[in-house]
């Protein structure tokens, strides 16, 4: 940007209102958009890889010195703050944010801030499936979460996952966590980088409770049975969801915590004429494997059909109890949903055949108890 132009634009600063409320002193993390010669502050702790960016002084520096990591400096004059950028020697505009008010305001009237903050999710697999359900459920105001995966992000996942290029390398709970705090910088995330068997039950007992999901999106039934035992130990509800070959369909299996099949019932009645892909997750890992596989995981837009549905039901489980809150879809779907992408065979197969039209869902099967 030409220095004429930055002279005519007024910086500004967008910062958490609680900075004022509580009269803030110390460090500033977040960016700087060149550009528009603005500070978007989100964080008074070093998080996310994000850097600092400034520093807030109980009174104003009589010089600013420290120009390569503080580009701008709050100060309070008068019982007010006040930020001026660094390098302009300019007074910035101030535009305060409220997570309820500004983040979540448009979810107003469809689902209460102060509920869905106090929610939690356990994602059991952070892939394709795990990370839109996360990200989607932190759109909606979830609080708190339990991110579980073992694996790391290659660059054959990124046209897939919600995350990207720049991710590659990291660990997958890592890189959703990074995407979780940029919806919402203020969530509680736990990242357990290891298979959901190898979690210390301490530490999903101590965080597992009656207002949070267990969510089972990795590539295989075991851990989906595992976090079933966990979920009815803890009281808490518990969905699956899986995409059959190629994502041409996918199925959606939930159960609350009384008065419902569970997911070793499901197992026992449906689970062997299901089509869902059991994986081994080395083909996730290993190039080689991975092109030597005959398993073809499908495309993003297949895969986000059926686990956006999911999130729905998702979000009207854990207002179940709420009554304020209207549910949207669970009150016209089964506790198992076929969901199918097309019903042409040259994707799916014979068991393309099951379904009369494509973007079907169904909304009678029955799961029934397993004899003991």
């Amino acid at each position: 940007m030409s220095l004429i132009l930055k002279k005519q634009i007024t910086p500004t600063v967008y910062f958490p209102i609680e900075l004022k409320t509580e009269k803030y002193i110390g460090n500033l993390y977040g960016m700087y958009i060149e550009n528009t010669c603005s500070f978007n502050i989100t964080a008074t702790e070093k998080a996310c890889n994000i850097g600092k960016i400034g520093e807030i002084f109980a009174e104003k520096p009589v010089s600013f010195t420290d120009t390569e990591t503080a580009q701008v400096a709050g100060y309070w004059e008068n019982g007010d703050l006040h930020f001026m950028h660094i390098p302009m020697n300019k007074i910035c505009k101030k535009e305060p944010y409220a997570l309820k008010m500004d983040v979540f305001s448009r979810n107003t009237g469809i689902l209460e801030s102060d509920v869905m903050l106090g929610k939690g999710a356990v994602l059991v697999g952070c892939g394709s499936v795990g990370s839109l359900v996360a990200l989607e459920l932190a759109r909606a105001g979830v609080g708190r979460f339990m991110l579980i995966d073992n694996d790391v992000l290659g660059y054959h996942n990124i046209c897939r996952h919600q995350c990207g290029i720049l991710d590659v390398g990291k660990y997958k709970v890592d890189a959703v966590k990074e995407r979780i705090l940029q919806i919402n910088p203020t969530a509680k995330i736990i990242t357990q980088n290891r298979i959901i068997q190898e979690v210390s039950l301490d530490v999903l007992k101590d965080f597992c409770d009656e207002n949070v999901i267990v969510i089972g999106g990795a590539d295989n039934r075991e851990g989906d049975l595992y976090a079933n035992k966990i979920a009815k130990e803890a009281g808490m509800p518990l969905m699956s969801i899986g995409c059959w070959e190629r994502a041409f369909a996918g199925e959606i299996f939930y159960c609350l915590p009384q008065g419902m099949p569970d997911y070793s019932d499901f197992m026992v009645a449906i689970g062997d004429t299901s089509g869902r892909v059991n994986q081994n997750r080395k083909f996730y890992t290993n190039e080689e494997d991975l092109a030597k596989a005959a398993f073809e995981p499908g495309i993003s837009a297949d895969i986000n059909f059926v686990t956006i549905i999911a999130v729905k039901m998702a979000i009207d489980i854990l207002n179940i109890s709420n009554p304020h809150y209207t549910t949207r879809v669970i009150d016209g779907l089964s506790q198992y949903t076929l969901i199918c992408n097309t019903n042409k065979t040259a994707v799916g197969g014979e068991g393309a055949e099951l379904f009369s039209y494509p973007l079907q869902v169904t909304t009678s099967i029955e799961v029934p108890y397993a004899d003991e």
